[in-house]
């Protein structure tokens, strides 16, 4: 079963949407074209002239775009410069394009930084970010992408039960529902919160954790690369919404809502997820175990 793309849209964001294009703030310029006449997406597939709306970029010609990387699965490639492909490029990638844009610019920040306004120097971050009101109160979002739960990473064979994870030392992303999670209900003997994944999933390999919650669509990836080390045991119904973050009162999050909604209708946003996401993910994320915290 794939993971697709979110159907439905919220009524505020539908009226946000039907505003916007009430006062013809819509455009239909095609995207700025280097020398071979094509805009530098790398090896996404672009929609060809599509209907554009116009944003309002930092940067002339170029979408600025925050995530915490290095994430390969997200954005495939060893520095910011060399990313060409992965799902969460492609779909800023396709946002740029119909917003009459040229470029990708990507600027790294932590979590975080993210999630708490500490970092505002970009137009948008996409790092399946779950929506929640307190991150509503001092950041914006767009309609949703995508939907994840609560993923259980192990080291294969760990013995670790819905019971025993009580018992064990568990880390966590900062700043992230699953930190929530672990305080607020699962109590574990021992929580370490990290402030990248690498250093995450890192310290898991090394024994230095048991268990490492963290979204679904970002420990099913690990475990499928890793050799067999670590595998996904089950799930905790906790995550939701993921969408695009923006600067409280960004002016780029309407049209960004208007394009998100012609891709769900074309079918952009379920292709970019089966041709980046679900390859990557090794299994069916909805026939995992659901533990209860």
């Amino acid at each position: 079963m794939m993971i697709t793309a979110l159907s439905r849209v919220g009524g505020a964001a539908l009226l946000a949407s039907a505003l916007l294009l009430t006062a013809g703030c819509s455009s239909s310029n095609a995207p700025e074209t280097g020398e071979s006449g094509a805009a530098n997406f790398g090896d996404c597939d672009i929609t060809e002239n599509p209907k554009t709306h116009k944003m309002t970029p930092l940067k002339d010609g170029a979408l600025t775009v925050a995530a915490s990387l290095p994430y390969p699965a997200g954005y495939r490639g060893n520095t910011l410069e060399d990313v060409d492909g992965g799902y969460m490029y492609c779909l800023v990638a396709e946002i740029a394009n119909r917003a009459g844009l040229s470029e990708v610019k990507l600027v790294n920040a932590p979590f975080e930084a993210l999630v708490t306004a500490k970092s505002s120097n970009f137009d948008l971050a996409v790092w399946d970010i779950i929506v929640t009101p307190e991150r509503e109160s001092v950041v914006d979002f767009s309609t949703p992408y995508n939907t994840y739960q609560t993923g259980v990473l192990v080291r294969t064979d760990s013995g670790v039960t819905e019971e025993s994870i009580k018992d064990s030392v568990v880390g966590v992303l900062a700043g992230s529902r699953q930190q929530t999670l672990v305080d607020g209900q699962l109590h574990p003997k021992e929580v370490r919160v990290f402030n990248s994944n690498d250093d995450l999933f890192n310290a898991l390999l090394a024994k230095q954790l048991d268990v490492v919650l963290n979204d679904t669509a970002t420990v099913m990836p690990r475990a499928a690369a890793s050799d067999g080390k670590l595998e996904v045991i089950a799930q905790y119904e906790v995550g939701g919404d993921v969408a695009a973050l923006f600067p409280k009162g960004s002016a780029n999050l309407a049209p960004t809502d208007e394009i998100l909604a012609d891709m769900r209708e074309d079918g952009t946003l379920d292709k970019i997820m089966s041709r980046w996401l679900n390859e990557i993910l090794g299994g069916d994320p909805t026939a995992l175990a659901v533990w209860t915290a």
